[in-house]
């Protein structure tokens, strides 16, 4: 059997099917750094790029790194102490469905999301993945019907 492939590149192509978006508040603080020229991370889903000027590196304590525009961080990010920051912004995510392949398209780069990963959602309806590991470790899901 064959898989379902779902392009989203904003949350209203996301299929009402899926469910409502659920909230999320992070339990976590990272730090952040320049690019260091046009550097290029290699993720599950795909492979994203972040430009000097452009973007900032988000780092989490594990090492872990990923990019993400300047503009998109200065509005839902805060700081928490020297040289930190968490993510004031709620979450808002749907699970991808058992035998589906969504295939998105975020800021940085298209990338292919399966189950049991999620698709999240920005502020201004832009979608980008989370693994359902990094979920379940670094996210406190809110009530049902909060998103």
């Amino acid at each position: 059997m064959s898989e379902q492939r779902v392009s989203i590149g904003h949350a209203s192509d996301i299929p009402p099917a899926w469910g409502a978006l659920r909230s999320a508040s992070r339990r976590f603080t990272v730090a952040i750094r320049e690019p260091r020229g046009t550097e290029v991370f290699s993720v599950a889903w795909g492979e994203l790029t972040a430009d000097p000027g452009m973007d900032w590196v988000v780092v989490l304590d594990d090492g872990t790194a990923y990019p993400i525009k300047k503009d998109l961080f200065n509005r839902t990010y805060e700081a928490a102490g020297p040289g930190r920051y968490r993510k004031v912004e709620r979450s808002r995510l749907v699970q991808v469905p058992p035998g589906t392949v969504a295939l998105l398209a975020t800021l940085e780069g298209p990338l292919e999301v399966r189950h049991p990963d999620y698709v999240a959602v920005g502020v201004q309806g832009e979608v980008y993945a989370n693994a359902a590991r990094w979920v379940r470790e670094h996210l406190a899901f809110d009530p049902v019907g909060s998103a």
